[in-house]
């Protein structure tokens, strides 16, 4: 898998040459950079020319194309799509788990989402995290209680003074949408990859929306956003611009524990996406992931230090 987050804000051409993608910007000198190498690519510029031969060799080296609305968020993704050689197999087990099965999945995606949550405001010094811990110890199978929006409330209390998430017009809403968007971006292509079908989710089920199932699995890595947008100066900012986007971009590379391994966002997608086949497959809900806080949970460390690699972007 590759590691670089290309941002192109740039009018320019983008092509492939000799399995390296070439960027001529229409100011600046063309520079060359090995497919192999790039995780995602972010099109900002309304002006970016694409050849068909780039748009078709990024979805062999598994490369995650963004483009970006007139607002500059993202509105359409490119992935690879039915590339994993179990793929019907895969789809038939899918379709077949039980509905008490998926309940329980669901009980787990939310107690690590609630302690995820409790990790962000122990790390910012945020109060209520203790009582985030226990609500997630009385989410029920299905979250029959909606303790996940219990949660939520005392959750944005106290991450942000005076906020509103249904605020058009905040800009930290901006930054957290942006930060969404490649984030479901980037486990949908982990869903694929493994295999599934991302129409068809444990618990989302909006039969408009072809990627349920991704909604439900990035669930637990909101808060890995929600505190890089916490960590950014954003008062006087009146609209998210290229520097304050290049940091958000750096949610995908921050490390994360799943048992006693530290790896990044990225990685954390494509685990979490093979541990939910494999808990179908042995229908065994300790399969999943998202299982215990202590072992097999996410949860945030390192969370200053960032990968150099990953800054390697094009302006």
């Amino acid at each position: 898998m590759g590691w670089r987050i290309l941002q192109i804000t740039k009018p320019c051409k983008l092509s492939v040459k000799n399995r390296q993608l070439l960027y001529e910007p229409f100011e600046n000198d063309a520079l060359t950079i090995p497919l192999e190498d790039i995780s995602v690519i972010i099109l900002e510029n309304k002006q970016i020319l694409l050849s068909n031969a780039l748009l078709s060799e990024l979805p062999e080296y598994d490369v995650v194309l963004f483009t970006c609305d007139f607002s500059h968020l993202p509105s359409a993704v490119l992935f690879p799509f039915h590339t994993h050689s179990r793929y019907s197999q895969i789809a038939w087990l899918q379709q077949e788990i039980s509905e008490p099965f998926k309940k329980r999945l669901w009980q787990e995606v939310v107690k690590a989402k609630i302690n995820n949550q409790a990790a962000a405001l122990e790390i910012l010094n945020k109060p209520n995290a203790a009582k985030l811990r226990e609500i997630a110890k009385l989410v029920q199978s299905g979250d029959a209680k909606n303790a996940e929006a219990f949660a939520a409330g005392v959750y944005w209390k106290s991450f942000f003074e005076k906020f509103n998430r249904n605020d058009d017009n905040d800009i930290r809403n901006s930054a957290l949408n942006y930060g969404y968007a490649v984030l479901r971006g980037c486990m949908a292509r982990s869903i694929v990859g493994a295999g599934l079908l991302p129409c068809f989710g444990i618990h989302h089920a909006n039969k408009l929306n072809q990627f349920n199932l991704v909604d439900d699995m990035i669930e637990p890595f909101r808060p890995f956003v929600d505190y890089v947008v916490a960590k950014l100066s954003l008062s006087e900012a009146s609209q998210l611009n290229a520097e304050i986007k290049n940091q958000i971009l750096k949610v995908l590379g921050m490390n994360c524990r799943m048992g006693k391994e530290d790896i990044n966002l990225l990685k954390s997608c494509e685990m979490a996406a093979s541990s939910l086949v494999k808990a179908m497959d042995n229908k065994k809900i300790s399969e999943l992931k998202y299982r215990s806080w202590k072992k097999k949970c996410f949860c945030f460390k390192g969370v200053d230090k960032w990968p150099g690699k990953e800054k390697d972007i094009c302006a």
